[in-house]
């Protein structure tokens, strides 16, 4: 069985901590919590940022899925190729100017829920995982990142691949949780 891990921004690393000012009308809405990038075009788009922290975090997972261009490289050089990228430029007083990429990941059918403890939204039907879960490793092929398909929570899912080169590059402002010990936030 492999080995597979929650990626989302770490809401407690202070140091590395931003927040963005409003996202352009542009960059629609549904197309990127949903994962539609039909919707979603590959030009260029800037949002003004405030810096919190010292350093620039190489995920945003909040109110828009942002990973660095450090990010992006790495899952390039794993040869990660279910995804889309459309630049960004985070700008803010300082002219301090940062790429980043909104990345849309191909969302799976993967989770074994019987084995998973979550819940049922009665207004949507969308389930959201509460705790640890289980992945079916066959519905996930040789992916090295992914979103689930159809719940109400807001991360990807890397392999340990993936996750081990994060952690010898030295990413920051990165949570990564293995399955077991996830707590849905």
């Amino acid at each position: 069985m492999k080995k597979y891990y929650t990626i989302e921004s770490n809401a407690w690393d202070r140091n590395s901590e931003i927040r963005l000012g409003p996202v352009p009308t542009a960059i629609d809405k549904r197309a990127y919590l949903f994962d539609e990038w039909q919707y979603i075009n590959d030009q260029e788009e800037f949002i003004y940022f405030e810096k919190l922290g010292k350093e620039m975090p190489d995920i945003y997972t909040y109110n828009l899925p942002l990973v660095s261009a450090r990010l992006k490289d790495i899952l390039d050089d794993a040869g990660v190729n279910n995804v889309f990228y459309k630049p960004i430029y985070l700008y803010n007083d300082a002219d301090e100017t940062h790429l980043y990429y909104l990345m849309l990941v191909r969302p799976l059918n993967c989770v074994v829920w019987e084995k998973s403890k979550h819940t049922v939204s009665e207004f949507s039907g969308l389930k959201k995982i509460v705790g640890s879960f289980v992945i079916n490793d066959r519905e996930v092929g040789n992916y090295k990142i992914f979103k689930i398909k159809d719940i109400l929570n807001r991360f990807w899912v890397v392999s340990e691949e993936i996750k081990e080169k994060i952690e010898r590059a030295g990413l920051v402002g990165i949570k990564l949780l293995g399955l077991p010990e996830y707590y849905g936030l």
